[in-house]
């Protein structure tokens, strides 16, 4: 490294001799001016060159042109380099985000229709409560995932009220927690059954006088993720909606009565596509409302 170095130095020396050689000895400088001179040039805009273009044009060829490539002595290692076809800028795109916020801070009581002594329809291996409470869990997950504030009226094989209560207070102990929170919706999740066994098909229902946009929106948007048949949405007296203050819907998932159904209500994906629908159609309902 030093010995190329002083060929360096010797070299420029050289050219710098060179140059000064045939300029009248009235305007000759010593050679530090020559050198703070060339130096200089290399320092000054296109705009500034041009009484000492011939010098620029000169130091260019022999710094830029010959002695950097051959010794490299303006060059720096591969890792500070600029960046090429063969070396190229590493650019990391920023994580995603989301900038859905319609249910942030919403109050959602979901509400596993049955539970513990009571376990709804029974059909075809399964138990309604089971499937209930499945889908609801997820149902609360990807809610909490979007920014709501989930209630759940159970979250285990259980009742409400008091083990033994009448299904009066039982209904009544679901109705209270979503008025006691002031939710924004509430959503009650069953199965449901039908002495004919070729019944099947997902439906949603809504307190009668109350706006049915909840329960459209519910259901228009679980059919499409699961594919089941669409039976519509209907006005209903049930206790549960007629008592609530808020938005209420009754979503009836399928027919553990019809064989098909039933073995699709008892897996764990089918659930999963039931949770995504029933999701999809509280968040649009809320971009509308």
């Amino acid at each position: 490294m030093h010995k190329n170095k002083l060929l360096t130095y010797s070299i420029i020396c050289l050219l710098l001799i060179s140059i000064i050689a045939p300029i009248s000895t009235t305007h000759a400088a010593s050679l530090d001016s020559v050198v703070n001179s060339l130096a200089a040039n290399t320092l000054e805009t296109s705009s500034t060159q041009t009484g000492n273009g011939f010098f620029q044009q000169i130091f260019d060829l022999v710094f830029n042109k010959i002695l950097g490539p051959v010794f490299n002595i303006f060059g720096g290692s591969s890792s500070t380099s600029s960046p090429s076809k063969n070396n190229p800028v590493t650019v990391k795109p920023l994580p995603p985000t989301n900038s859905n916020t319609t249910l942030k801070n919403k109050i959602i009581v979901v509400d596993p229709g049955h539970g513990g002594s009571n376990p709804g329809a029974v059909a075809n291996n399964t138990r309604e409560s089971d499937n209930n409470l499945s889908v609801a869990l997820k149902l609360r997950d990807k809610l909490v995932q979007a920014g709501a504030k989930v209630i759940m009226t159970r979250e285990t094989d259980r009742t409400v009220a008091p083990e033994g209560s009448s299904l009066s207070k039982e209904l009544g102990a679901r109705v209270t927690l979503a008025n006691s929170n002031q939710a924004d919706a509430f959503v009650s999740i069953h199965s449901n059954s039908n002495s004919d066994p070729n019944i099947k098909g997902a439906m949603t229902f809504y307190s009668t006088g109350k706006s049915s946009a909840l329960a459209s929106a519910v259901e228009n948007a679980m059919v499409v993720q699961t594919g089941a048949i669409d039976k519509g949405t209907s006005s209903a007296n049930f206790h549960v909606l007629r008592n609530t203050s808020m938005p209420s819907t009754l979503v009836e998932m399928g027919f553990v009565s019809n064989k098909e159904e039933a073995a699709q209500l008892s897996s764990d994906s089918y659930r999963s596509k039931l949770a995504q629908g029933i999701f999809t159609g509280i968040v649009n309902y809320f971009n509308k409302n």
